[in-house]
């Protein structure tokens, strides 16, 4: 890989990551919570939407994120390829969580709001808004360290 190719895909890795870092503590601090306070009437409808909407919002920038998050485990050799590695491992856990604990919880939610249901979606999306303020983390530093030239990390 070219120092001007990696640096980009270093950078786009950058911006995805933390645009879904933002959305997904947004969707933890402001959407989630709100689910308590949709009325029984209208609460499968408003499920039904969020999963579309929110779902349409996140597949490019997550699509984006994973194939450069692959790109850089590929790409990068030495230190950076270990924290590119890292980061992979991060967002394999939070596909986990996506797949066996937030899909399925909407699923359920499909039917009409639970309370327990409900609970059970706000601690597995706290997991995932974790792991993914880790690979932001991650995601500056490498960053930071393709910016940087420090020998040592190359």
């Amino acid at each position: 890989m070219t120092s001007r190719a990696g640096l980009g895909i270093v950078v786009v890795h950058a911006l995805s990551t933390w645009f879904m870092v933002g959305m997904i503590w947004t969707i933890h601090v402001v959407h989630y919570p709100l689910f308590e306070f949709v009325g029984n009437d209208t609460y499968q409808t408003f499920q039904a939407k969020h999963v579309d909407l929110i779902g349409r919002l996140l597949i490019a920038p997550w699509l984006i994120e994973g194939l450069s998050a692959l790109s850089l485990v590929l790409c990068l050799s030495g230190n950076l390829r270990k924290l590119a590695l890292v980061g992979a491992v991060l967002m394999l856990a939070i596909m986990a969580l996506s797949a066996f604990v937030s899909a399925p919880a909407h699923g359920a939610l499909s039917d009409g709001f639970d309370l327990s249901t409900h609970s059970d979606l706000m601690l597995g999306n706290l997991i995932r808004s974790i792991l993914w303020t880790a690979r932001g983390c991650v995601a500056a530093a490498l960053l930071w360290l393709t910016l940087t030239p420090l020998k040592t990390c190359r």
